[in-house]
Parts: C-alpha cells; sequence; structure tokens
C-alpha cells in the first residue's frame, strides 16, 4: 500500500483535495512555478483557474491579442486536469441531452467532431510535451452488445474511422483472448492531463497572457463598469470575468455556484513502470482500453511504460489504495493470466472530483453560465474535460475575442441550483459500481 504521507488525512482522500503531488502525472522533474499575484493590475479579461478549460482560453484569447490574466488557486494542474484517467474520448457517449437545446446540439456536435483532435493539434502547434500519443482507443466487452454496434455504425456516419472488431482482432491488438467483441476507435488516445494543462499555460504566457499561481479568489466586485478581483495579497481590474474551477468548491466569491452540480470523487492509481516482458503481454497496440460495460479500470500504457487506470472508491473508504489496487490486479489478473507470474507494483495513488452538471450519467454536458454582467463561468466538464476543456475554451475565446457571445457553442444560462446535490455520487457509488464489482467479477457482463 502506499504510505500516507503525515500531513495527509483520510477526508483529504473523500475531498479530492490531497496534494496533487500524490497523482500520478507529475513529471519525475518539477514544473517551474508561477508566481503569486503581488501588485494591483489592469487587463481586459480576468480567467479564474487555469485547468484544461481555463489553460485552453488563456491560451487562445492571447493568440487573438486579448489582454488577458489567469489566477489560480494553486498552480496550473492542480484539481481535476492534473488528476483523471487520461482518455483522449473524441466521440460523445449521448447525444440525447443535446436534442433540447436550442439548435438540437448541432452547432456544438459539428464543432466537437470538427476539433476533435484538438489535444493533439494543440501539443503539435505550441510544442506541448504532454505524452499525447494518437493511439486510438478500443471498448472491449466479453460478448456481443447491440448499443456498442449501434454506437459504432453512428459515429462511422459521421465520418469516423471506427469499426466493430472480434476475437481475432482484439487479440492482436490487446494481447488477450477474454474479449470477444468490441469497438475500435482509430481516433483519440491518451494525453498527461497535468503536462498537456502546464503545456497550455506556458504557450499562453508567451503569447502575452500574464499567469499568476497561489493567489486564490477572495472577492470579486464591481467598481464602475469593471470588475475588481482581489487576492490576499494583490489585486485585477477587468472588464470581464470568466471563472473556469471545478465544481467552485470551496470559493467565497460567487457561492451559487457550487450548488450547480453533482460532485463526484474518483481514485486514480499508476502502476510503477511495467518490465520488458509484461509489456509483450498488456495491451501491445498501447491503445487506451475501457471495458465494456461496467467501464470500472479505463487503461492506459503512458510513456512511463506504467499502467495508469481509475475508479470510483467505496463511501467513506476513498483513502483505501490497496484495496482499489488489489481490484485492479484482480482485473488484470483475469484478462491476462500470464501476469500473475510477475510483481506488479503501486507507483502513486490519488483521489480528485469530478463536478458533473447532470445526475445522469453521460448526460452531464458542461455549462456556461451569465453568473451576472461581465461575468461568465465555464464549469461542470464532468467527465469529459480533456476534450471539451480545451475545445469549449477555445470556442469562448473565439467568442470573447470578436464580441459576440452567442457564436460560443454552449447555449448561455442563468445558474440555477440541483436538487438533491448528492444524488449521483449516492447512485454511483453505493449502487451502481458496487453492482459493476460483482458482475466483473462473475464474469456477467
Amino acid at each position: 500500500m502506499m504510505p500516507l504521507l503525515p500531513s495527509t488525512r483520510h477526508a483529504d482522500y473523500e475531498t479530492g483535495t490531497i496534494a496533487i503531488e500524490h497523482s500520478g502525472w507529475l513529471p519525475e522533474q518539477h514544473l517551474a512555478m508561477h508566481e503569486g499575484l503581488a501588485d494591483d493590475i489592469d487587463t481586459d479579461i480576468a480567467v479564474i483557474g487555469s485547468g484544461l478549460a481555463g489553460a485552453s482560453l488563456s491560451l487562445h484569447l492571447a493568440e487573438r491579442g486579448v489582454k488577458v490574466v489567469t489566477l489560480e488557486a494553486r498552480q496550473p494542474g492542480n484539481g481535476a486536469s492534473g488528476r483523471n484517467a487520461g482518455h483522449v474520448q473524441t466521440f460523445l457517449e449521448n447525444l440525447e441531452p443535446l436534442h433540447a437545446w436550442g439548435d438540437r446540439g448541432k452547432r456544438f456536435a459539428a464543432f466537437f467532431m470538427e476539433h476533435r483532435n484538438i489535444v493533439f493539434d494543440l501539443c503539435a502547434k505550441h510544442g506541448i510535451d504532454g505524452d499525447a500519443v494518437k493511439s486510438g482507443m478500443v471498448e472491449a466487452a466479453y460478448r456481443p452488445h447491440t448499443a456498442l454496434a449501434k454506437k459504432a455504425a453512428l459515429w462511422k456516419a459521421f465520418g469516423y474511422n471506427v469499426d466493430i472488431v472480434t476475437a481475432a482482432s482484439l487479440r492482436e491488438l490487446l494481447g488477450t483472448e477474454k474479449y470477444r467483441y468490441g469497438i475500435h476507435w482509430r481516433e483519440g488516445g491518451r494525453v498527461n492531463p497535468y503536462l498537456f494543462t502546464n503545456g497550455m499555460i506556458s504557450a499562453a504566457v508567451r503569447h502575452g497572457a500574464r499567469v499568476f499561481g497561489d493567489s486564490p479568489v477572495i472577492g470579486c466586485h464591481r467598481e464602475g463598469q469593471r470588475w475588481r478581483v482581489d487576492t490576499a495579497r494583490g489585486s485585477l481590474r477587468a472588464q470581464r470575468i470568466v471563472i473556469c474551477t471545478n465544481g467552485h468548491a470551496g470559493n467565497l466569491f460567487f457561492p451559487e455556484l457550487a450548488r450547480t452540480q453533482y460532485p463526484l470523487v474518483a481514485c486514480g492509481m499508476a502502476t510503477k513502470p511495467l518490465s520488458p516482458a509484461l509489456l509483450d503481454i498488456i495491451n501491445p497496440a498501447r491503445v487506451a482500453m475501457t471495458h465494456y460495460p461496467t467501464g470500472l479500470y479505463p487503461m492506459v500504457i503512458d510513456g512511463r511504460n506504467r499502467l495508469v487506470t481509475a475508479t470510483i472508491p467505496h463511501p467513506c473508504r476513498a483513502h483505501d489504495a490497496k484495496t482499489y489496487f488489489a481490484y485492479f490486479l484482480r482485473y488484470l489478473h483475469r484478462i491476462y493470466p500470464q501476469t500473475r507470474n510477475f510483481e506488479i507494483e503501486l507507483g502513486a495513488y490519488w483521489t480528485g472530483i469530478t463536478a458533473n452538471s447532470s445526475s445522469v450519467y453521460h448526460a452531464d454536458y458542461p455549462k456556461l453560465y451569465q453568473v451576472d454582467d461581465g461575468v461568465l463561468a465555464l464549469m461542470n466538464l464532468g467527465t469529459w474535460g480533456n476534450v471539451m476543456g480545451p475545445q469549449l475554451g477555445l470556442s469562448l475565446a473565439q467568442s470573447l475575442a470578436s464580441e459576440r457571445l452567442d457564436d460560443c457553442v454552449l447555449p448561455l444560462e442563468r445558474p440555477e441550483p440541483v436538487r438533491f446535490q448528492r444524488l449521483f455520487e449516492f447512485k454511483t457509488r453505493h449502487l451502481m459500481i458496487p453492482v459493476a464489482r460483482v458482475i466483473d467479477r462473475i464474469n456477467l457482463a
């Protein structure tokens, strides 16, 4: 079991607030730190939060010559952007929620498809070393599922390079005979979300953005036609504020935003580097893997030859790394029986919080809120962050730079508190995941 640091409490794992240094995505050498705001400055747009969405928004505004200042409570990528599973998923699981939008979500879907390679494109354009590899993805199942066939047909009709695959192809791709059916997406792949986020921030700085770390915002208020944003040691004045915080939990400014989402704690794990013999056995095609239908252990092999996965922890036991790694090894040994002869060690364990806009799984599309005149919030990215965060940062930057906010692909809404805020967590942690573990263990799926 990974030892707990003396200063780490069990509650910090449960709330996803353990230090980002626990995350397996951090590089072996420390990145440069961004100093705190210690002056009173002016800007056109203030971006609060430097995760995937905030970093992309800052970069794309700076590219367009907009004067932008980014404030981060800690350092870039500290939240969910440095803690997720590292998948680059270029398709959407559920299009139904889009049908309630004014244009039935047509602009959003078209933008999503057009920019589905944004992670790889930004890395190439800005020289970001984000361990981003367009390796493709495989959703693997023990037996045929009509839902998988329909999904593949739908996205193939949209022009995606995707096919249904059966046992022989899956054996070649994944290195196992346990799976008999699945989807092979030649789109998407993997990314180190922490490095990618920090890479976007560095590119934003090169294009003229100013970024301040360790600068939690303690207040926002209007001063005439502008807004003043206060931190402990400095302040800035801006025409517009865009809030890009994960769930907005614990923030004193516009606290009503924290009630607009359904929080869910997840845990991530990275093994120590695998031996060459294990790398020959496990996932030889190096695709991003998911198990259908339970999705318990999304898995990538990163550039440091480590298996990286994620799951949802038991209620009140998010700190229990030993238990979840044992679950993962049980799954791995079943799919790859040869691995029982090898020692696979846990290298890192961490938790984080997703902010979901819906209590219905895969209906949790991001939100763009009109919080006040001149104050927007791009929030609640849920499970879509690695692709949608950069995409929506781009779309909103285009709209703000041209002063045509209606051009953003997200509909503009007023923030509304959700009812039964813990409903999604209850359904997922107390019901769905325990049942999924039983189903997975006895091969019912």
